[in-house]
């Protein structure tokens, strides 16, 4: 792997996630751009475990989906029908 391509990879991610510019990018001094990395790793993060608990919680509100009981209500429904 390139040593750059960490480095490119993460500025791609500050561009898609936070809207920054690469020409102001590269005026910072390195540290900022380590420091700015780390935050936005946490914060992208963060927001996948809201996302995942959120997920959970839609699942657990949900009642049980069994496809088989779909199935035979409405094979029964169609009973009613044909006669």
């Amino acid at each position: 792997m390139m040593p750059l391509r960490d480095i490119l990879k993460n500025k791609l991610l500050l561009q898609e996630n936070f809207n920054t510019n690469e020409g102001s990018m590269d005026d910072w001094p390195f540290w900022q751009f380590e420091e700015n990395i780390k935050i936005a790793n946490s914060i992208i993060e963060e927001k996948e475990k809201a996302r995942k608990k959120e997920e959970e919680t839609q699942k657990q509100q949900m009642p049980n989906m069994n496809p088989s009981q779909y199935t035979s209500g409405i094979s029964g429904m169609m009973n009613k029908f044909k006669k």
